[in-house]
């Protein structure tokens, strides 16, 4: 890919041929070849930013994700990390407006969403630091809607040039948010997470798995790896994506 230049053996580099007579001392006159480390795979965590992961350690997970990306730029891998949350309880402003039109049936999500980007792909883990400290904040930390937000990082990651592609969805349950769930009933976010998540599955190019906490959702992602952060984060831990894409 390159060659490394200065070096005490290997092939003579023409350049520095007249050394052999200015500085004598100085034998490093050859170059070698250098391998340049190239990913063809981009990788995409996506954290659930709801309340109730407030009291699931969020803190150890976002060492987790951490040392997750940080392994990652170092082997050549593109990739980043997305959050979602709503921007306010209960609705916020689009409840407002649902209820100042007369509070139709059937409005579909009535929520402000909130979509948090910690590391983007184009920016390397040093140059991340610092945004991503904000996993250890939790006052973006409200309600969930799970599939609108993994819809929004399969975009972003389908737009990526890497063949190969990586969703890595960390969650410790199931969609709720309110004002939502009462006006559409129950069961529509869970519906609908359900409905994207097999989408993707049958119909995009897309790898997506799941890391879950405190719960099984098997039953969503046909991929998925319940980790326990009771303890101190361990290398079994670290190697639940073996077991999600080896």
């Amino acid at each position: 890919d390159d060659w490394r230049f200065g070096e005490d053996d290997g092939v003579i580099d023409g350049r520095r041929l007249a050394q052999l007579v200015t500085a004598v001392d100085n034998q490093r006159i050859f170059r070698r070849p250098r391998e340049i480390v190239r990913s063809d795979t981009a990788v995409t965590f996506l954290m659930d930013n709801s309340g109730s992961m407030k009291t699931q350690r969020f803190r150890e997970l976002a060492v987790l994700v951490d040392t997750y990306s940080r392994a990652l730029d170092l082997a050549g891998v593109t990739n980043e990390i997305l959050g979602f949350s709503t921007a306010s309880w209960a609705g916020g402003k689009a409840r407002a407006d649902w209820e100042a039109a007369g509070s139709p049936t059937s409005p579909g999500r009535v929520a402000d969403g909130l979509h948090v980007v910690y590391k983007s792909a184009e920016t390397t883990w040093r140059s991340a630091r610092l945004a991503m400290a904000a996993m250890l904040r939790t006052m973006h930390f409200r309600e969930g809607i799970d599939g609108e937000a993994i819809a929004w990082a399969h975009r972003r990651l389908v737009a990526r040039p890497e063949p190969r592609k990586v969703l890595i969805v960390v969650s410790d349950g199931a969609p709720m948010e309110s004002t939502t769930a009462t006006a559409n009933g129950d069961g529509y976010l869970v519906d609908h997470l359900v409905g994207v998540v097999d989408r993707i599955e049958r119909r995009s190019p897309v790898e997506i798995g799941a890391l879950t906490l405190d719960a099984d959702i098997s039953s969503v992602f046909s991929r998925s790896v319940a980790i326990d952060l009771d303890a101190q984060l361990t290398i079994g831990t670290y190697g639940a994506l073996d077991l999600l894409f080896s």
